[in-house]
């Protein structure tokens, strides 16, 4: 008989995997053994060939839920005698492993915390191989519990009993416990401490039930919690995080709770119920909660209880639906531990939920929604990283990846395998610096990764271009939106020729000006910006994409339009006559402005155009509410012009002013905006079709998480035949930066601008 040894890379440790080999194993009488090293799960057994192939078979078809093979590597070896099947000692052998995200808990895991007769009932840290904590606890690899936060509780005997039972789905489930020997929660309340479970989980839960505001820390960090359906509540959690009308989102129990009151696709109650558990965003029209939780818009994030530590809150509150957000400042990361929580977030609250599991690695909800072609991602975080892209590629050099300086994300590639972290933020504050370096140094520890080379972006001033420059000797530079592009190529392993529409509020482009509504062209190895949006002067610089009121003049003066409509503008408060001054006279004089031909600048210029609102109040505020107003059974459009492969605005912006003018409907406004805007991306991608023989086509940048817009070219290209690559695995917007620049230097894509 053989010896084999049998390498399996993936997700398979922390999830169930050694045991359900040596199971497998023993029902086929197979011996040998089973253990976890840095280089994946390696077996090694005696097997003829016929029993290999069966072995194999079993393991591709039968592996655990929440295990992901990405590899199977087979081999002979020296004979070895076995007397049975055994599960060895973890090993450190300089490997790489990929590490579960965090998963939500699971149904076993559910029923165990509410069955009275169970030693796990209402214990709030309950879980299993199936379900909790993974990449926000893991100190180190092999993952083990003593390479864990989990490292300083030491297991009772039951524990330890299923801890070391093949036959349990808590064989080697590091974070396992229970009341008895695991962590515990503590209520600070308004300065005095409570150690009492039960008191602690009553007290806070009166005190959200009668309005007010709870630091909880729970999986990856704190939300500030209260009781979504009192309006003063949510009135004062706005005021203080100085959020006046973006959407909160909202916690329910279960999917059984929000079917009382919504009906709800199957594919929204599937993710809501999946392993990840993100944030689903969908319309409500009828709300169980505070209109205060989204006053502008029917579209409301939702998630269910994915801890046990929210479920067993639940049972003690009256309230069913809760406002959990982050704790934070805005901008600021989310705080992990205790004396974070009460340092940064005690003007919000004097009242803390702590546990006594501490958090390694801060990871904040994730986001989605759902648009005709699947979910897209706006936040990947809980549930998805660090879970990597694999690339086919056989550099074997590693390599560190800076994306961008907002919706900041980082990567680390070895060995095949691109390694998104979660989602860090926006770079403009030193404590999200902190938070990006934290998240650098924890990264390329714990894959045991040490970067040859980084790559970045064009922008010089990027926080991120400055970090890896600092770091690293050999650097890469990509620009943005390329990035853009073949980040949508990359997680599709797509490699072929294709038509990038990248469509992004800002990016250094390679002419020095403001790039963001770009039409690329790949072949083989080269990227050509085929087409873009007309550039416009964007007065102010990054103050226009907060005040779009300034793009929104900037655009109508070009187009000798301000005159038509500006006793509109003045009596309505819009904007005034002096404010109209100085921006033409830095539209005339370039003083303070750069060029742009960013989508971003124009969807947000539009809606703040038709809704009259001269501000964001957060990043592309304006164009969310613009697009909500758009409407499926509504097929005029405005005409964008294509002409010497630029996008025309003259016309759209001549139609616009007339239609509000003769105060037209904003939903058929909104509609002929979004129906022309796709009308001329496709004339575009069947043009390159027609010259280039090309017929794929990737949708990318921030603009394209649009879901009405992107829906729409993608069903009018793939109705033409076209193949059509979105975003799924990583976010469209800033987010998914990271990954393109890697895709572009393991390549060797090389930008060639047509200008």
């Amino acid at each position: 008989m053989i010896t084999r040894q049998i390498t399996i890379q993936g997700i398979v440790q922390g999830v169930g995997f050694r045991p359900f080999i040596k199971n497998l194993a023993d029902s086929m009488q197979i011996k040998g053994s089973v253990i976890n090293t840095s280089m994946g799960v390696i077996i090694k057994a005696n097997l003829w060939d016929d029993e290999l192939d069966k072995f194999i078979i079993k393991i591709k078809e039968n592996a655990p839920a929440l295990s992901h093979i990405a590899s199977i590597d087979i081999k002979d070896i020296k004979h070895i005698d076995y007397n049975n099947f055994s599960i060895e000692t973890s090993k450190e052998l300089g490997g790489i492993t990929l590490i579960p995200p965090d998963i939500a808990v699971c149904d076993e895991c559910r029923s165990e915390i509410l069955d009275i007769s169970e030693r796990r009932f209402f214990y709030p840290f309950t879980n299993c191989t199936n379900c909790g904590p993974r990449y926000s606890i893991i100190e180190k690899l092999p993952y083990d519990r003593c390479n864990t936060t989990m490292k300083d509780f030491k297991m009772c005997d039951d524990c330890y009993d299923e801890y070391t039972n093949t036959s349990d789905r808590r064989y080697h489930a590091q974070p396992a416990a229970c009341g008895e020997c695991g962590p515990k929660v503590t209520l600070n309340y308004k300065g005095r401490i409570i150690e009492n479970q039960e008191e602690a989980f009553k007290k806070t839960a009166d005190y959200i039930d009668n309005g007010g505001i709870v630091a909880v820390k729970g999986l990856g960090g704190y939300h500030l919690i209260c009781s979504a359906e009192n309006d003063s509540a949510v009135l004062k959690l706005r005021q203080l995080k100085k959020r006046n009308t973006k959407p909160f989102a909202v916690m329910a129990e279960n999917i059984q709770t929000i079917k009382r009151y919504a009906v709800i696709p199957k594919i929204v109650e599937d993710t809501l119920k999946s392993v990840e558990s993100p944030i689903v965003i969908f319309e409500w029209f009828r709300r169980p909660f505070s209109y205060y939780v989204s006053p502008d818009s029917n579209k409301i994030g939702i998630m269910t209880a994915y801890t046990p530590l929210h479920i067993i809150l639940f049972q003690y509150m009256k309230t069913k639906f809760i406002i959990a957000t982050s704790g934070n400042h805005r901008d600021e990361p989310i705080a992990k531990n205790q004396s974070e929580a009460e340092k940064n977030l005690s003007e919000f609250t004097d009242v803390f939920l702590h546990h006594s599991r501490e958090i390694f690695q801060r990871v904040d909800d994730s986001v989605c929604a759902l648009a005709d072609y699947g979910y897209i991602l706006f936040r990947r975080a809980r549930g998805y990283a660090p879970y990597p892209v694999a690339l086919k590629n056989d550099n074997q050099e590693e390599i560190f990846a800076a994306g961008a300086n907002l919706k900041s994300s980082l990567l680390f590639y070895k060995s095949g395998f691109a390694f998104l972290s979660q989602y860090i933020g926006d770079l403009d504050n030193i404590e999200t610096e902190q938070m990006y370096e934290e998240v650098h140094n924890n990264m390329k520890s714990l894959f045991n990764i040490n970067p040859s080379a980084a790559i970045v972006d064009y922008h010089s001033q990027y926080r991120s271009t400055v970090f890896a420059e600092n770091k690293y000797k050999k650097i890469y530079k990509v620009q943005h939106h390329t990035a853009h592009f073949a980040s949508c190529l990359a997680e599709n392993s797509y490699y072929d020729n294709a038509v990038g529409i990248v469509m992004d509020g800002f990016g250094l482009g390679a002419d020095n000006k403001a790039w963001g509504g770009e039409i690329f062209v790949k072949e083989k190895n080269i990227i050509t910006r085929y087409a873009h949006i007309e550039n416009y002067i964007q007065p102010g610089l990054d103050s226009a994409a907060k005040n779009p009121v300034r793009m929104v003049i900037s655009y109508l003066y070009t187009e000798n339009l301000l005159d038509k409509i500006m006793d509109k503008f003045t009596y309505s408060g819009y904007t005034c006559e002096q404010e109209v001054s100085l921006i033409k006279m830095a539209v005339d004089n370039r003083i303070n402005s750069i060029e742009t031909s960013a989508a971003g600048r124009l969807f947000e210029s539009a809606g703040s155009l038709v809704l009259n609102k001269r501000s964001n109040e957060y990043e592309g505020e304006l164009a969310v509410l613009f697009e909500n107003y758009a409407c499926k059974d509504i097929k005029e459009s405005y005409n964008f012009l294509y002409e010497d492969n630029k996008i025309k605005l003259s016309k759209v912006f001549e139609e616009m002013v007339d239609d509000i003018l003769n105060n037209q409907d904003i939903k058929i406004i909104s509609s002929k905006f979004h129906n022309g805007f796709a009308n001329v991306i496709y004339d575009i991608c069947v043009d390159i079709r027609n010259k280039f023989g090309i017929t794929a086509a990737a949708l990318s940048g921030g603009v394209m998480q649009n879901i009405f817009l992107s829906s729409k070219i993608y069903n009018m290209l793939t109705k033409d035949g076209f193949i059509v690559l979105t975003h799924k695995k990583v976010p469209a917007n800033d987010a998914g930066i990271a990954l393109g620049q890697l895709y572009c230097c393991l390549n060797n894509i090389i930008l060639k601008s047509v200008e």
